[in-house]
């Protein structure tokens, strides 16, 4: 799947690197692997983040690298204190659902530099940032 942009353009495209974004990114990436779709046209997402930054940061994550966006419609943002991601393979209909692990929650939010926390989510194994399902 070529489809989606990088790391680096997810960057440009959002302003900035911080933990939230390579949050969401990670999750789309994960999801193209683990579902399939044969384009972007396949996937949609519901994204159960609180509605505010920093933490609807990971909605561009998702976004840059699923391609799932507002303006095709496939993606959909639900206020909520929890943090899931929930994919679809519209053709499949198999459902792939990222919920952000209680521990790498309390982690970042201890840590004192966006770039500490930023390290911290990139060195994660998916299994270790997910709880999958």
């Amino acid at each position: 799947m070529s489809w989606g942009l990088s790391l680096d353009e997810a960057i440009r495209f959002h302003g900035h690197l911080g933990p939230w974004l390579v949050i969401g990114y990670r999750a789309g990436v994960l999801a193209k692997s683990k579902l399939e779709p044969k384009d972007f046209h396949d996937i949609q997402c519901i994204v159960r983040v609180p509605n505010r930054i920093p933490y609807s940061c990971s909605i561009d994550g998702v976004q840059t690298s699923a391609c799932c966006t507002l303006g095709k419609g496939n993606i959909v943002v639900e206020d909520c204190e929890g943090f899931e991601f929930i994919f679809v393979n519209k053709v499949s209909k198999e459902v792939l659902r990222l919920k952000l692990r209680r521990e790498v929650l309390d982690r970042l939010l201890s840590f004192k530099s966006i770039e500490e926390a930023v390290d911290y989510v990139k060195g994660l194994k998916d299994w270790e940032l997910f709880e999958l399902s």
